[in-house]
């Protein structure tokens, strides 16, 4: 009896041992997991993004610029305050005129009725002449319009010129107490000089519409006077005899 039990024990043991091996060669031995891969990262460096261009609507683009006295200006210093920037040449007939027919003169009484603490500014974008003479040049021509007051910002590499798309001399900009450019073009609708009074002086205009809470309208007008001269020998035009002297 003792026999049969050994027998039938060591029957189901190999039994059992034989059902466990042939379980392990079935079932596959589980594959450690994989280290998740990197994020793919870009070899190349990213790319410079462009200056933004001065756009008719949208906050004015931010610069600096000495004075020909050596005094550094920056846009966003005159924030809450009319900014009227004009660009200037006083080899250009049309800038000259714009003074002797007293057109700025009166731009700047208007000016200060809508904003007392308003902020005129002439960039000198010229290029086609000596640094110096234009520096000089510029100062002697507004001391003897009795305009001394008006800062003259030289922009000689033109690049602000090229960053508000400056194209006459003059080339009108209003810039409102919020930074917002509200408009760009022309002085008046009076290229000739002959309207008088009756002329339409678009920055004043603009000035006062926005200051009433207006719409501003026109926001632009096609420039005219003599292309800017640049310092890559190119000028921007617009309406007018482009640097012939009357």
């Amino acid at each position: 009896m003792t026999t049969i039990r050994t027998l039938t024990f060591t029957v189901v043991l190999g039994a059992m041992l034989s059902s466990t091996t042939s379980m392990a060669q079935e079932t596959p031995a589980q594959a450690s997991p994989k280290p998740a891969k990197p994020a793919p990262t870009s070899e190349s460096a990213p790319k410079e993004s462009k200056p933004l261009t001065a756009t008719v609507g949208k906050a004015a683009p931010d610069f600096t610029l000495k004075d020909i006295k050596g005094t550094s200006h920056q846009l966003s210093d005159y924030a809450g305050k009319f900014v009227v920037i004009e660009w200037f040449n006083p080899g250009c007939p049309y800038c000259r005129n714009v003074y002797s027919n007293g057109v700025v003169a009166d731009t700047i009484s208007q000016m200060k009725k809508i904003d007392p603490e308003f902020v005129y500014l002439a960039i000198n974008s010229t290029a086609n002449q000596p640094k110096e003479f234009v520096m000089t040049q510029s100062d002697e021509f507004l001391e003897k319009q009795t305009m001394c007051q008006i800062p003259v910002l030289m922009d000689y590499d033109g690049k602000v010129g090229k960053l508000y798309k400056a194209r006459t001399t003059p080339h009108m900009y209003v810039i409102d107490p919020n930074g917002v450019l509200i408009y760009a073009g022309a002085f008046t609708n009076d290229s000739g000089f002959d309207k008088g009074n009756k002329a339409i002086n678009y920055v004043v205009n603009a000035a006062n519409q926005s200051s009433s809470e207006e719409a501003v309208s026109p926001r632009t007008v096609n420039p005219w006077g003599c292309g800017v001269k640049y310092a890559d020998g190119g000028s921007r035009r617009g309406k007018g005899r482009g640097g012939r002297r009357p």
